[in-house]
């Protein structure tokens, strides 16, 4: 299989990240802003059918809920889910929250916005933090520290995770990883 496309548009005033996602056939892509516009619109959400091929990027545009620091997308059980950081109103690149929302068509509905004693708890978080999910659950992290919250997108609850065993040894160690469901399938 080859990817080929025909894509040459050029988005002016907008450069690619590296948030993408496939949900439903659509692969979906923030984008960030160059500087042109308002901090509101320092983020957008891309969306390209990959069976169509054929609507130009520019009308694909899905504005992001409000002004973000950061964004993080992911697919949970077919429903397209991102992670934001809340920008402060007269400072966008300083977070004051995080909260979670689901694209619902064209329209962001928000699930989840993080309480401030979570916040809090992560201790000086900067404008990014790491993010990945699984079924229902979101696991967020701040890069500063081992520290790793759960959210359920079931029941609404926002949790600890139990004590990270490893312990920083030093202030710019980074903590990464991923969620992944182990499953056999045997076919006959």
């Amino acid at each position: 299989m080859m990817w080929a496309t025909s894509l040459t548009e050029v988005l002016t005033g907008w450069r690619g990240g590296d948030e993408s996602v496939i949900c439903d056939g659509v692969l979906y892509f923030l984008i960030y802003s160059t500087g042109v516009g308002t901090p509101e619109n320092r983020h957008s959400l891309v969306a390209y059918n990959l069976s169509s091929r054929s609507s130009p990027l520019i009308r694909s545009l899905i504005p992001v809920p409000g002004p973000l620091t950061c964004g993080r997308l992911m697919n949970l059980k077919g429903k397209l889910v991102m992670v934001g950081g809340i920008g402060k109103p007269d400072r966008p690149d300083i977070i004051k929250g995080i909260g979670i929302w689901v694209l619902n068509g064209r329209n962001w509905v928000e699930v989840g916005r993080m309480p401030h004693k979570f916040f809090q708890g992560f201790g000086e978080l900067d404008d990014v933090f790491a993010s990945s999910g699984t079924d229902n659950l979101i696991y967020i992290q701040s890069y500063g520290a081992p520290a790793l919250l759960v959210f359920d997108m079931n029941q609404k609850i926002w949790k600890w995770s139990l004590k990270c065993p490893v312990s920083k040894k030093f202030p710019l160690q980074l903590f990464t990883g991923f969620c992944f469901e182990p499953r056999l399938e045997i076919a006959p």
